[in-house]
């Protein structure tokens, strides 16, 4: 058995997808994977040395962005041009050459994953030309990255079709969570396995289920603002509230790649990029409070429903309270209402967050429920062994 995993972004220990894909990656036994990667050449991913011995080829990915927005006649038809020349005359040569390299490598399985229209024009192509079974994994759904990326009417339609036969014809589907992987098997009639980003139980910590100190409030937060709204409304409230709570002087530790917006320099601890393990040691060392951002907005409907943050197992796994700030219908706040780990933020205004906070201040059986929640639910749902045993039903092992 061999598989080939064709991907946009490959195993890599500064890209959230690609540290996720090495988790996997190493489920499966040596000499039993081939990786053929179409990357976007603005992207620098650094490889894992655990992983030089699969062989592996890289393309350029084409364009996916559509820049700028509006409706204007002109805009409009200059999209439905640049993404129709997309589909007729730059996928078929990325097909032909992952199956030449699929050929190569006598790969008797696929494993597809469907981020943006490109991996998605290429798979079915790709598994007919090897003439192999297509396992299918699912990051967001496709519609939220089409807008995203700024895709028009016409070529939107014909992606979400060519989505939805791809899915209907997998033996299985990789989901993003437990409520996508419901929702699509009872719409494709494929089976689907939930498998989430994990870490190794050794990195794990369990904190004293208390704040820290009695003078100060350290909000940590790691990975990316994709939720800027929410995040302001933090900001906004915090500002009003003049950088304290109960009065303890405010610290929002940030770690990732970019600086958050609306926080003064003096309430401020910019971290930075840093590995996981580092990432865990300081949000339960110099943290008290985790905050995940969720967006409210109707059009993300879908995202909240289906997705499930990845930086939540990260924060499980160092053991502090959750304030999850996201409508009441997003897959992760459920998940953390059930587990007893994190305080859910059902509004998106600055008020509101404001008193979620305030709230796992003020109350010390609270904080300590959910902090022992957050240990929990780590160790039950998001340790290595369980992603093994998820990615191995996933493969067919």
């Amino acid at each position: 058995m061999k598989t080939l995993l064709l991907t946009d972004i490959p195993p890599s220990s500064n890209l959230t997808a690609g540290i996720v894909t090495a988790q996997m990656c190493r489920c499966i036994p040596p000499g039993e994977l081939a990786i053929f990667c179409v990357q976007n050449p603005h992207l620098h991913p650094e490889l894992y040395a655990d992983l030089s011995h699969v062989p592996m080829r890289v393309v350029p990915k084409p364009n996916e962005l559509n820049a700028g927005k509006g409706r204007s006649p002109i805009r409009c038809a200059s999209t439905i041009l640049a993404e129709t020349y997309r589909r007729m005359h730059l996928i078929t040569p990325l097909v032909n050459q992952a199956v030449e390299f699929g050929r190569e490598q006598r790969a008797t399985a696929l494993w597809a994953i469907l981020q943006g229209q490109t991996m998605v024009r290429m798979t079915g192509s790709v598994a007919l030309g090897l003439g192999v079974p297509l396992r299918t994994q699912v990051w967001d759904p496709l519609g939220w990255w089409l807008s995203a990326h700024g895709v028009d009417a016409i070529n939107t339609r014909l992606d979400l079709a060519l989505f939805d036969r791809t899915l209907k014809r997998s033996v299985s589907c990789a989901t993003a969570s437990w409520e996508m992987a419901r929702r699509y098997e009872r719409k494709y009639g494929t089976i689907s396995h939930p498998i989430i980003a994990s870490l190794d139980q050794s990195i794990a910590r369990k904190p004293e289920p208390t704040l820290r100190c009695q003078d100060e409030l350290a909000i940590g937060m790691a990975g990316q603002f994709y939720a800027s709204e929410e995040w302001n409304q933090l900001a906004w409230s915090l500002s009003l509230a003049g950088w304290q709570v109960n009065g303890r002087r405010v610290v929002v530790r940030v770690l990732g790649h970019q600086k958050p917006p609306g926080v003064p320099e003096e309430h401020l601890d910019f971290q930075g990029w840093q590995p996981q393990t580092r990432v865990v040691e300081l949000l339960s060392e110099t943290c008290d409070i985790l905050y995940c951002p969720y967006p409210f907005k109707a059009s993300m409907v879908e995202v909240a429903e289906l997705s499930f943050p990845s930086k939540i197992p990260t924060y499980l796994a160092a053991g502090r309270p959750i304030l999850f700030h996201g409508p009441k219908y997003a897959n992760a706040a459920r998940y953390l209402e059930e587990r007893r780990a994190g305080f859910i933020c059902r509004a998106m205004e600055a008020d509101a967050v404001y008193d979620g906070l305030l709230h796992l201040v003020e109350d010390q059986d609270l904080y300590k429920r959910l902090a022992d929640g957050a240990q929990s639910a780590f160790h039950s749902d998001f340790t290595l062994e369980r992603l093994s045993d998820a990615v191995r039903r996933f493969l067919g092992y």
